[in-house]
């Protein structure tokens, strides 16, 4: 009967040790509009079809930009700028008008020239 006690004893004081706690948080507010001023600020988020645009595009400023070193990379960069320059002048064109009022998107064409092909 006394080790039954005991164990019970032991069983209810977690173990043996000491007995367990929920671990506390110390939260201080002093300076915390310091920390959040230098946080930066979300990048807002841009329509798909601008996102779209903007990865062929890239792609395409990026082949336009390669000098060819011979026959075979010549024939790569035409065909690669055929594929992603294609229609990018249209499509930049009515994307300003689709998102005239969207001051983010507006912001993340202005950079690409209006005339390539």
């Amino acid at each position: 009967m006394r080790l039954m006690a005991m164990v019970g004893a032991v069983l209810l004081s977690g173990c043996g040790g000491p007995p367990t706690q929920e671990p506390t948080v110390r939260v201080e507010t002093h300076g915390a509009k310091a920390q959040t001023d230098s946080l930066p600020s979300p990048k807002p988020v841009l329509p798909a079809d601008v996102v779209a645009f903007r990865l062929k595009r890239d792609e395409c400023d990026h082949l336009r930009g390669e000098e060819p070193t011979g026959p075979a990379r010549a024939a790569f960069l035409k065909y690669g700028m055929e594929r992603t320059c294609t229609g990018t002048d249209a499509a930049l064109r009515a994307l300003r008008q689709r998102h005239a009022r969207d001051p983010a998107a507006i912001a993340a064409l202005a950079g690409y020239e209006d005339d390539i092909e």
